[in-house]
């Protein structure tokens, strides 16, 4: 081995040239690891970390922490906008309208906005209702406020429908009779 150390070099830096003289040699994954859809499970915390997920939850589902951090550069491109604030809340599966104080009707105090949020299906808990605060309060410009948060809530399902109809009219028949005129 070639050494690039000079004669003086301490013992320690020996050793530190010897531990690190094959890392060229080990095969690292940078475009697997920086990929959020072929990123490794395991690394998926790190990943989120890298490239500075607002909100982290490690006990989510595979797919969503995959579509957050995917969603992550996009928000933080658009921080401070409404489509900010809709698409970080998308990301984590929550579908959201955003009402401003302009569009809303009575007019609101300016500057502030009120969300309304889909949980088609869920059930809402206080911490998911923190995490929605949170998601908005760190994606929202500095000037605006949120007043409320309403939750609006649908079911689906296959609803039957019949109908049945009856029709008639009575009438009478009389014996044929033969009228002579007078």
């Amino acid at each position: 081995m070639n050494s690039l150390l000079p004669p003086n070099a301490t013992p320690q830096e020996t050793a530190i040239e010897a531990a690190t003289a094959r890392i060229a040699e080990v095969h690292v994954p940078n475009a697997t690891l920086w990929n959020p859809a072929t990123c490794p499970v395991a690394l998926l915390a790190w990943l989120a970390w890298a490239v500075s997920v607002d909100e982290w939850d490690g006990t989510w589902p595979e797919a969503r922490q995959r579509a957050v951090i995917a969603a992550s550069i996009g928000v933080h491109r658009r921080k401070g906008t409404r489509g900010a604030v809709v698409a970080a809340l998308a990301a984590a599966e929550y579908e959201t309208e955003l009402v401003e104080w302009f569009a809303d009707s009575p007019a609101a105090a300016p500057y502030t906005f009120r969300a309304v949020v889909d949980i088609n299906d869920r059930s809402i808990t206080e911490a998911i209702q923190d995490e929605i605060i949170r998601l908005i309060e760190a994606t929202k410009n500095l000037r605006s406020h949120m007043t409320s948060i309403r939750f609006r809530a649908s079911a689906s399902g296959i609803v039957y429908a019949a109908a049945w109809a009856l029709s008639g009219e009575t009438t009478t028949v009389y014996p044929y009779s033969i009228v002579s005129p007078p």
